[in-house]
């Protein structure tokens, strides 16, 4: 996979994650309901203390979720800029990007462990947000970044 189409995926990936991320914030505000369809423990997680700031008592003012929301939205502002910048530049936006990936996907495993063995409940909104965040993580770490950009009309055969 390309530079330029490992982008493409995490721009539109971030998307996704901000929808869902964007999506229960909303819900921890009470600007609209939390549907949980799938799995039945959505308000079971919503309601433990590591929704709100991630447990820490001087964050308690903050939805987890928005961390989250933040976090998509830095990683599709950060997409964004990897597509007009020179290549020294768009390598270390690529950095921060594979850094701000990895503490995502690190928060993830917590929450998720804390979903699985503290709190026995499952949300279905926060487990999408978590295997989005897994493959932000993938699709930035796939790229051949030793591969030379390919010339219009040259095949990839040479």
């Amino acid at each position: 996979m390309t530079p330029q189409a490992s982008n493409r995926i995490v721009f539109v990936l971030a998307l996704a994650g901000i929808g869902v991320a964007g999506y229960l914030t909303l819900a921890h505000m009470n600007v609209v309901g939390l549907g949980c369809t799938a799995l039945r423990g959505c308000e079971e997680v919503a309601q433990h203390p590591t929704a709100n700031g991630f447990g820490l008592p001087w964050l308690q003012a903050i939805p987890t979720a928005a961390f989250g929301l933040a976090a998509f939205g830095l990683l599709a502002a950060l997409s964004v800029v990897r597509t007009v910048a020179e290549d020294p530049v768009a390598a270390g936006v690529c950095a921060v990007q594979i850094a701000v990936a990895v503490a995502s996907v690190a928060v993830s495993a917590w929450l998720t462990y804390l979903e699985a063995f503290v709190i026995r409940a499952w949300c279905q909104w926060c487990i999408a947000s978590a295997i989005i965040t897994v493959l932000v993580l993938a699709a930035l770490l796939l790229p051949d970044r030793n591969r030379t950009p390919i010339s219009p009309g040259l095949s990839e055969d040479r």
